[in-house]
Parts: structure tokens; sequence; C-alpha cells
């Protein structure tokens, strides 16, 4: 990894405007950790309403409330800004849309100015030019799909947006793996025995839940006892329970909310399932092959820069019904299959994804950013 010595950096705030927990909360949480090994001291602003609170604190992490409750939230400015004249950080990397532009006038309030990270994770429509060009000094996105929609302005200059895929903590992940799973969980999993299907993502419709119940109905033709455990939170729960019962899925389905951490419930999965309908990148899919966990995806976004079909998972067009049908069948089906193939993902994601490369980049995007502004 790179030593904190070679970037002559002191001090990096994140900060986080959304009220969820999802990949990227989870991705700063990783980051924060990996630079603070490196003796680089390191503070969360995040909303005080948000679970990201929560689950910070519970790691030892005294985040800084800051509402962030639109971009141009004049409390919210005044207090980033005298954050940044007290604490002086070197860098602040924002992760999403009103925290970036709040980060971007609260820096320009104070002197020096810190170096402004922007982590882009999702971009609807054609993006300005102004966020990338101006307000930030630098632009990371999660993948070469993803910067190809970011560029697809060509106002935006190419060298403000830069590729850095996700880092994943594979000790912590592979400690975790090893613990007991929420007594909810387990108690559930006991009462209804068969293949274990697993989706960790946000309860959001581009994940796909909605489509994957009726895959499932149709996989459970083959799989009568087969169980689907899909974990997040979000605004579709209620539309999700209500499909369940009206595909008489209550006995194969558990929304069991939020688990933190994912690992004890992926290690003993089946199965890992991504049916997005569009996805920049995605992190559950890396983690479970990290894991040795086969993986059925959707090809589609930056997916296909972790899974290769054929090679380390099934790849599947989003929304075909009759090819996911067909794939998780063959995938349950022929269990020799599925675990060469997760095992030779296992090798291909922990040679790419570890979190000491992440923070590795990180550090020299920064350096170069630095050397560039003086």
């Amino acid at each position: 990894m790179a030593q904190a010595a070679e970037c002559r950096l002191r001090r990096v705030l994140f900060t986080e405007s959304s009220r969820n927990v999802g990949g990227q909360e989870m991705q700063l949480l990783a980051q924060m950790g990996a630079l603070r090994r490196l003796g680089i001291d390191t503070r969360l602003a995040c909303n005080p309403a948000g679970r990201l609170d929560a689950v910070a604190r519970s790691r030892g992490i005294e985040p800084v409330a800051v509402p962030f409750r639109n971009s141009l939230h004049p409390p919210s400015i005044a207090r980033l800004s005298r954050l940044m004249r007290e604490w002086r950080p070197d860098v602040v990397v924002s992760h999403s849309g009103h925290d970036a532009n709040i980060a971007a006038f609260a820096a320009r309030l104070v002197h020096p100015r810190p170096v402004l990270v922007r982590a882009r994770t999702y971009q609807h429509g054609v993006p300005g030019a102004f966020p990338y060009n101006v307000a930030s000094d630098t632009t990371i996105v999660p993948s070469e799909e993803m910067r190809r929609q970011v560029l697809a302005n060509p106002r935006i200059r190419p060298s403000r947006v830069h590729v850095l895929y996700p880092g994943i903590d594979f000790d912590a992940l592979d400690r975790q793996a090893a613990a007991p799973l929420p007594a909810s969980v387990a108690a559930w999993l006991e009462a209804h025995p068969g293949p274990l299907v697993v989706h960790g993502a946000m309860l959001r419709p581009e994940k796909g839940h909605l489509f994957f119940l009726d895959v499932l109905a149709s996989v459970r033709t083959s799989f009568p006892d087969v169980r689907y455990v899909a974990t997040g939170e979000g605004e579709m729960r209620d539309a999700l329970l209500a499909r369940i019962a009206a595909l008489n899925l209550s006995g194969n389905v558990l929304l069991p909310g939020v688990v933190s951490p994912l690992a004890p419930l992926l290690a003993r999965a089946d199965l890992a399932v991504l049916p997005s309908l569009y996805e920049p990148l995605g992190m559950f899919q890396s983690e479970a092959l990290a894991l040795g966990v086969p993986v059925v995806a959707s090809r589609t976004g930056g997916i296909p820069e972790t899974v290769r079909d054929g090679a380390t998972g099934w790849l599947v067009p989003p929304e075909d019904r009759d090819a996911w049908v067909d794939a998780i069948v063959n995938a349950l089906a022929d269990r020799p299959e599925a675990h060469r193939r997760a095992a030779v993902g296992r090798d291909d994601v922990r040679g790419r994804f570890a979190i000491d490369a992440n923070i590795a980049s990180l550090l020299h995007l920064i350096e170069a950013v630095r050397t560039h502004r003086t």
C-alpha cells in the first residue's frame, strides 16, 4: 500500500448526505479505515438522522453532524466551512450530490482550499459540465462504463474523470463470514430448508427485486424449496410484500431488512444474484465471489467488469425472464460447475479489488491533483 509520507496527506474529510446505507456508504467506511491504518487522520460529516451515523458510531467513528438538506442549504455550508477552517483537511471526498455541492461552496470560503474529490456512483441522463470541470478538482467513478456515461457530454474534460474500482477489505470480509447470523434470520433458514439464493441491495426499482420474484416463481417448479433472502431497505418493501403474497411465495422469501455485516449470510448461500436493471458497477457480486459463492448477475452497466460470463459466473440480460430462469436452474442443478466458476471468480476479485489497491490509486490521484494545483 502507498505510504502516508509519500503523499504528504495528514487529514481527509469524507462527506455523505444520503440517509441510507448501501455500497457507497460501506465503501466510504472501508476507505476511512484503510487511511487510518496508514496514519492519515479521517473524519466523517453526515446527516445525523441517517443510518450512516449509527453504522459509523458502531465502528468507533464519531461523525460530525451536518444536515445536508439540499445542495444550497446555508446552515450546512456554514457548518462544513467551519469544520474545514478548524480541522484543516488536505482533501474532502464527497459521496453524494447534496454534500458534494455543499462541500464545493464551503471549501471556497476557507484558505488554503482543500482538494475536492467527488465520488460519482450514478449518472442519470447527460451530465452538466460544471460539477466536473469547476465544482470539484477531480471525480472518481466506479467503472469504465460509468466514465463513458459521464463523458457523453463532450464539454466535460476527460482528465477530470477517473475510474477507481471499489476496494474490499478481504481480511475483514473473511472474519465477518465466520460470524453468526442474526437470530431471526438463522431461525427462518432453519425452518425453511432448501437451496439458498441471496440478494443484497437497497429495495429500489432499479435493483430488480420485483422482476426476480417472477423468476423465482418459475424456478420453484424445479426447486420447490428454493429460498430467496433479499436484504436491504427502501421504498419497494410494500410492493415486494404484495407481490410475494400474490405469487404465493411467502414460504420461499424473506425480507429481513438490513443485515450487517452481510458476509455471514453470503457465506451460507448457494447462489448470489444481482438482477439489477442497471448498475454502474456494484459491490455485492464481487464480495460474493470473494467468498467463493456462485453468482448470476445482469449483463448491464459495469457489472461485466466484475463478472465474466462462463468464466467466473453467469451474466444474463436484464429483465429476460426465461434467460434468468435457465441460469438460476442451471447454477443450482450443476453445483460442480457453479463452484468451478466461483473459484476462478474468487481469485480474480481478490486480485483486482483489494482495499489496498483502491487506496493506493486514490492517494496517487490526490497527489497528482495537488501537484497540478501547485
